[in-house]
């Protein structure tokens, strides 16, 4: 398909015009589609990275001070209230554990509202030292315990700094809400400066779903919160918090750049909380990077195909211009390929085109009277030689003669002469008759076996002639008498000076290139210096009047055919002679296989003089 596509194109002017103005408009298209398709996405990358940037530093501040007021709710451990009260401890008795107990926890209400805390705090949880639990709201199941958590005791052992933990599912007593069931802990242990007895430690739980609130508040998308083991403290999908996000990995320790993630390609920018550990990840799909970049690039591709068009139509329409003349003329010589020598093309320009219309015309000129004057006189010449070779001899006397010595020899009892008489009066009146120069190649081997006969009764069967031709190519048109002599020849010069049994062999075949006909004998063979004579002849302009062998049969052949088809002769010296017919391909008209007995050899089989 490709290669038809390329021989179309360099087979037309029009068509190589059209496809260069199209190469020179879509390159540059392509080219400059490209450069602003790559400019804007790195351009809108930037600007991502310089919004995220700044979003980034927004988030940090704003934690920042989040976790600054938790830790500043958890100071309310060192006023005097509440450490006189944990320094009492707790009241066996349950009333005065409940007075107690409340009392403990208005302290933190106050403490709450008088710093002005904006976090959601949901729930307060004194540890003891015994590991028992002292608990704000009573929320969590009854055999909750934090004493023998880890993240718990790692709180402890920093003897009163801030840690804050999480995400958690909290053991709570009545079920949670789908969307909030997460809480992240901010643990310290409660020092006692009034004493050496050990207070414990205090868990403040806040949900995660407050983080929302403060996001949601900066107005940012598109952000997930991991601690410090890459588990998801907060994300938009709230489906994953509390499992391990599966890039954290792969974006540690760097600032920004792409990931390939499940939702696609996303372009990365990260930032960090050093208090709590915490890091925050925005998250920005290639195609919202990319939307303004496709947008560009589309319109400067939209723009290229309407310009495309543009240019393709007048292309069109000058490539027409200047291909038309040229279409013309190819016309015109079409026509005088055919054979028109009249054809004269009209001169209306000045530029190449006009120039090699002129030539064409002279050209033209020149031809028709080079037919006008040698070719068709030449043919006149050979009609009168012609004419002149058959006035030579009275047919209806020579037929007449041999019917008559035909006659007398059945009459006699000769059958064998008057066989002979017989085959040279069917040879004579094909030779001689008035009909077509151009026979079926059926008809053509008729008159080499009437000639082969008459020779075989001459020579007592000294030599065989096998034929094998196809049934098609019997029908092959062919020049009357081109067979013959060439078959006369073998049988002169070949076969009749061996002393063993001769063989004539004619085969009929078709290749790639066209029709062969080979004519093969046994004889002696020729010489080569005497070869190389007769290839010479056939090459040269011949007598008519007195040559008909070889060189005639050529002459005919390539007036008829063409100078590119016509006869080779190859021989071995004592080995035979070669004779090949080279003619162009067989085109069935559809009248029929030749002689129309359908047996494919021609009556192949050598004949056979009645016994005397």
């Amino acid at each position: 398909m490709i290669d038809r596509a390329i021989r179309s194109v360099s087979g037309s002017i029009r068509k190589k015009l059209f496809l260069s103005y199209f190469i020179v408009i879509v390159i540059p298209l392509v080219l400059i589609g490209s450069i602003l398709f790559v400019t804007m996405l790195s351009m809108t990358e930037r600007q991502t990275l310089d919004k995220r940037a700044v979003e980034m530093k927004l988030v940090s501040q704003q934690l920042q001070a989040y976790t600054d007021q938790l830790e500043l709710y958890s100071r309310v451990i060192y006023t005097g209230e509440v450490q006189a009260l944990l320094n009492a401890g707790p009241p066996a008795d349950a009333i005065a554990f409940t007075r107690w107990r409340g009392a403990l926890f208005q302290q933190f209400e106050e403490w709450y509202g008088y710093m002005n805390i904006k976090a959601a705090i949901q729930n307060v949880t004194i540890v003891q030292a015994d590991g028992r639990t002292i608990v704000k709201e009573p929320s969590y199941a009854p055999d909750v315990s934090f004493a023998d958590q880890p993240w718990y005791r790692e709180a402890i052992a920093r003897q009163g700094e801030v840690v804050i933990a999480g995400p958690f599912v909290r053991p709570f007593a009545n079920a949670r809400p789908a969307d909030g069931p997460f809480t992240f802990s901010l643990i310290r242990k409660i020092n006692n400066p009034l004493g050496g007895a050990d207070l414990g430690g205090i868990v403040v739980d806040i949900g995660v779903m407050d983080l929302a609130r403060l996001l949601t508040s900066l107005n940012l998308r598109n952000m997930t919160i991991l601690n410090e083991d890459d588990v998801v403290v907060y994300a938009d999908e709230t489906e994953t918090i509390g499992q391990r996000w599966p890039y954290g990995a792969s974006i540690r320790g760097a600032d920004s750049g792409w990931i390939d993630t499940d939702g696609g390609r996303m372009f990365v920018n990260t930032g960090e909380l050093p208090a709590t550990g915490w890091r925050f990840v925005s998250l920005d799909p290639m195609s919202s990077l990319s939307v303004y970049a496709i947008a560009f690039r589309n319109l400067t591709v939209g723009v290229g195909l309407i310009a495309l068009l543009v240019a393709l139509a007048i292309s069109t329409f000058i490539a027409g211009r200047i291909t038309e003349p040229l279409r013309t003329l190819r016309r015109h010589m079409k026509q005088v390929q055919d054979g028109r020598f009249d054809i004269r093309h009209e001169v209306t320009r000045t530029d190449e085109v006009g120039q090699l219309a002129s030539s064409f015309n002279q050209m033209t000129e020149r031809v028709q009277t080079l037919v006008n004057d040698v070719y068709k006189a030449e043919i006149i010449r050979k009609e009168a030689q012609l004419k002149a070779l058959h006035s030579q001899i009275n047919p209806h006397f020579l037929y007449n003669t041999l019917d008559s010595m035909n006659a007398i020899a059945m009459l006699q009892d000769v059958p064998l002469l008057g066989r002979m008489s017989k085959m040279l009066a069917d040879m004579f009146r094909y030779s001689i008759s008035q009909g077509e120069p151009v026979v079926p190649l059926g008809e053509e081997l008729k008159q080499v076996k009437r000639y082969v006969e008459i020779q075989q009764i001459r020579y007592d069967h000294k030599f065989n002639l096998l034929l094998s031709v196809p049934d098609r190519l019997l029908s092959y048109p062919i020049p009357k008498l081109t067979l013959q002599p060439v078959v006369e020849n073998a049988v002169y010069h070949g076969l009749e000076m061996i002393p063993d049994e001769g063989l004539l062999a004619i085969t009929v075949y078709e290749t790639a290139e066209g029709v062969v006909i080979e004519v093969f004998d046994n004889g002696d063979g020729i010489a080569a210096e005497e070869l190389e004579r007769i290839r010479q002849r056939m090459r040269e302009p011949i007598d008519y009047a007195d040559h008909l062998g070889l060189a005639n049969v050529q002459e005919r052949l390539q007036l008829h055919y063409g100078d590119e088809y016509g006869i080779s002769i190859d021989s071995l010296y004592g080995r035979g002679t070669n004779v090949v017919y080279r003619l162009p391909p067989f085109r069935m008209d559809g009248s029929g296989d030749g002689d129309g007995d359908g047996d494919g050899n021609v009556d192949a089989a050598p004949p056979q003089a009645p016994s005397s």
